[in-house]
């Protein structure tokens, strides 16, 4: 997932695009709103999180 290995600019317009839709279903995950990606390693952290969403 690009969301959490790669800084932002160093990608162009498809790469962004793929990381704004990557965050779009992490906090979709986090709000309980979709199955998939619930147990991927790296949602743990902002789990951890008092407020995840935010």
């Amino acid at each position: 997932m690009r969301l959490w290995t790669v800084h932002p600019k160093f990608l162009d317009s498809k790469g962004l695009v793929a990381l704004w839709r990557e965050a779009l279903l992490a906090k979709a995950v986090l709000e309980v709103k979709t199955r998939g990606y619930q147990n991927h390693p790296q949602l743990v952290r902002f789990k951890a999180q008092p407020d995840p969403v935010a």
